[in-house]
């Protein structure tokens, strides 16, 4: 309920550009569904939405244009179709950003 609410506040001043951070994080499948559903009308609309997410099939799902972060420098972006391309036998967003992440944990000291 947090996440919508804080959608709601967000958009009540109706911006052209439109920040959020992992809005989906911690929501049911069902709510999920419709935050994307929503944020993608309201792009229709016009709105820019700047999205940042650790989840890459959410990205793909939603964003036209990707850019992959890695210890706060852009290493790559473009379209999910130019990502893809990018790496040779790779399906999926995830697989690029492994790629050129490493696989290596960043949270062990």
């Amino acid at each position: 309920m947090k996440r919508r609410v804080n959608l709601i506040a967000g958009i009540l001043h109706q911006p052209q550009v439109l920040f959020l951070d992992e809005p989906t994080v911690g929501v049911d499948v069902q709510s999920r569904a419709k935050i994307i559903d929503f944020l993608k009308e309201l792009n229709a609309q016009g709105t820019t939405i700047i999205y940042t997410s650790h989840l890459m099939n959410e990205a793909e799902e939603f964003c036209t244009h990707i850019a992959i972060i890695d210890q706060g420098s852009i290493i790559a972006n473009g379209t999910t179709e130019e990502l893809l391309q990018s790496v040779p036998d790779v399906m999926h967003l995830e697989e690029v950003f492994i790629h050129l992440t490493g696989k290596k944990l960043r949270d062990v000291v």
